[in-house]
């Protein structure tokens, strides 16, 4: 019966878990978007283990209420957009709570990521372009990861942020217009860049 679920669409599956109370297909869908939807609320959170405890909020919504859910465009999509909306909620409230909690801001630590020696060449470009990328203003960072990094179609994307795709086409074009000015000393090893941008 597992087979059977292996090569079926996001969509199919979504069916089979709402109109058939089908729990493997429901299992299908947390193991297809645990991992990418923890990295993506990650990024927003930067601490994993809120990514995490969001993420299994979400799927236990899911599982509670999903019938109920007004599930509109992709499923994927659908998914992204409710984890980006938790996760500006959550961020919104930490705000609030900081803003109040000087003890807080008082013992606040500073992560400094440590210095690699010796990486090969790509890891160095490798290294450069994700720099180059973090340096993006947020919405450029976060339309290029989710297309790049999460596979997400410029439709989907646009259902996500809440923008039109013609919107995110543009952006998109400028983010990789800026990526190409900041990299341009990485022309001598050019095919690797590109390989990995």
């Amino acid at each position: 019966m597992k087979n059977h679920f292996q090569h079926v669409s996001d969509e199919e599956l979504w069916e089979a878990f709402v109109f058939e109370d089908d729990e493997i297909a429901f299992e299908f869908l947390y193991k297809r978007f645990y991992a990418q939807l923890v990295r993506f609320a990650w990024r927003y959170l930067k601490t994993k283990a809120v990514a995490e405890e969001l993420v299994q909020e979400l799927f236990a919504d899911c599982w509670e209420n999903g019938e109920e859910w007004d599930l509109k465009g992709s499923v994927k999509s659908y998914f992204y957009k409710i984890v980006r909306n938790e996760s500006l909620n959550y961020l919104k409230h930490k705000r609030v709570e900081n803003k109040y909690d000087p003890e807080w801001m008082s013992t606040k630590e500073v992560i400094i990521m440590p210095e690699f020696k010796d990486k090969t060449r790509e890891e160095q470009i490798r290294q450069a372009i994700k720099q180059a990328v973090e340096e993006l203003p947020e919405r450029s960072r976060m339309t290029y990861k989710l297309h790049r990094y999460d596979g997400l179609t410029y439709e989907e994307i646009a259902e996500v942020m809440g923008v039109s795709v013609k919107t995110v086409e543009s952006q998109m074009t400028r983010t990789l217009k800026i990526l190409r000015n900041r990299l341009a000393y990485l022309m001598p090893f050019f095919l690797v860049a590109l390989r990995i941008l």
